[in-house]
């Protein structure tokens, strides 16, 4: 299924002022008699853009990785899932470079489904061997869902700044693809006058972010640059500070612009909710209604939030013979997280199954500690601990007393029972999102 072939006319992506259609991304071969694995280590670069759009029209399957994932890692990787292709780099042991590809030397018998088409690390599993297998129709369902409720047409300009290999820039690319419109491809940060220079430059229409990016934007004063064609900005990858969503709703609001918060799965390839835009205001800490052909529900015992749809992934792979596996989900998935629904129909996440801990015989929900605190003190903040002591990490010794209090205020927990601890930074994932396991080992 070729899911990603639209009109040939059409400009596609932009790097450094050249321009580059449809056909002129089709020139890397991978032939193969049979379904084979390539593997792409992902910059936002022509090349690897490239790479990917053959490599799905060639009918085999792509494991994308973030170029700078640590090498024993890789090793680890490579040596598991054995990739007849590798994409990225020039020199790995047991390839030979043939043109722009490194390739295996030695063969392997094995099989892989046909209906593979990708294969994504999990937000937090990046030093993990698991990855989740998306089939054609999953990516291919998820982004005529993102282009409906998104309204992207061949007339967009999305900035394309978020990593490939992130389910998030991933669904970017592919919704674009697909609508026919053009991507912006730069491996700037935001943080970069060079950045916004581009953004200008390229009359760019969309700009996506984690919610790290949204921090950063209000830092730089994002809200009084003149971005007269920037009509859409979309966030995703973990909860942003109500505080920030209201303060860019807001900004949406008054300058003709749109502001979607969405949530969303690597599982789900990936997006699973959003909030529309001129709801967004009345629905601030929602992650909103299910996307176009979803299905949001909540288990009547647990309150686990459960999705239903053709985006839903076939299942895990944690080695090369998990490759030939059919679909074990069945388009439901269990999100792993507890939610409420309103009257309206928009649903709240109020926290993980998994996060949580017990103090004296109170079950303390992590995330929902967190998002109260963020409300007293509008700086990042993360929980960890154990069924012995709650800890809470900060970036600002200043703001140590104001959280202790709040602690107090609302948990009433005993100063015995909790701990205030200051990081220079806090530690953060390849995507932004907070590393709860290397945060765990730093403080207990």
């Amino acid at each position: 299924m070729n899911f990603l072939k639209f009109g040939k006319n059409n400009i596609i992506a932009i790097m450094q002022n050249q321009t580059f259609k449809y056909n002129d991304l089709l020139y890397i071969d991978f032939f193969s008699k049979r379904k084979e694995l390539i593997m792409i280590l992902c910059r936002n670069n022509i090349e690897i853009l490239s790479a990917y759009i053959s490599a799905i029209n060639s009918g085999h399957a792509v494991m994308l990785l973030t170029n700078d994932i640590n090498r024993e890692l890789l090793h680890n990787i490579v040596e598991q899932y054995k990739p007849k292709w590798i994409v990225g780099i020039t020199e790995f042991e047991g390839y030979e470079l043939k043109g722009s590809l490194l390739t295996r030397d030695e063969f392997y018998e094995y099989t892989i489904h046909s209906d593979l088409a990708v294969l994504l690390s999990t937000s937090g599993t990046t030093g993990s061997k698991k990855f989740v297998r998306l089939s054609y129709m999953n990516v291919q369902a998820n982004a005529k869902s993102i282009i409906q409720y998104l309204g992207i047409d061949q007339h967009e300009r999305a900035i394309m700044n978020l990593p490939m290999s992130y389910s998030y820039g991933l669904s970017i690319v592919n919704s674009h693809l697909l609508a026919g419109a053009t991507l912006i491809l730069t491996e700037e940060s935001i943080m970069e006058k060079s950045f916004w220079q581009l953004v200008r430059e390229q009359e760019a229409t969309s700009l996506a972010g984690v919610p790290f990016t949204y921090q950063m934007l209000q830092r730089i004063g994002f809200m009084k640059m003149e971005l007269p064609h920037l009509k859409t900005m979309t966030q995703a990858g973990g909860r942003l500070n109500e505080k920030l969503v209201k303060a860019f709703g807001e900004y949406a609001q008054q300058n003709d612009k749109r502001f979607f918060v969405m949530y969303g799965q690597t599982e789900a390839s990936p997006r699973m909710s959003y909030i529309p835009h001129d709801c967004l205001l009345d629905k601030i800490g929602s992650i909103g209604i299910s996307i176009p052909g979803g299905e949001l529900s909540l288990d009547s015992e647990t309150s686990e939030l459960i999705y239903k749809g053709a985006n839903v992934m076939m299942g895990y792979a944690e080695c090369l013979e998990d490759l030939a596996k059919a679909d074990e989900m069945d388009g439901i998935l269990n999100t792993g997280d507890i939610a409420t629904v309103d009257s309206d129909g928009y649903f709240t996440i109020t926290g993980r199954l998994k996060r949580f801990i017990k103090l004296f015989g109170l079950r303390i929900n992590l995330d929902e500690v967190e998002k109260r605190l963020e409300t007293v003190i509008h700086v990042p903040i993360a929980c960890t601990g154990d069924d012995n002591k709650l800890i809470v990490v900060l970036e600002s010794v200043k703001l140590i007393e104001k959280v202790k209090e709040s602690i107090e205020q609302y948990y009433k927990l005993h100063h015995t029972a909790y701990k205030v601890k200051i990081l220079k930074e806090l530690p953060r994932l390849a995507n932004e999102k907070i590393d709860y396991m290397k945060l765990k080992e730093l403080c207990l």
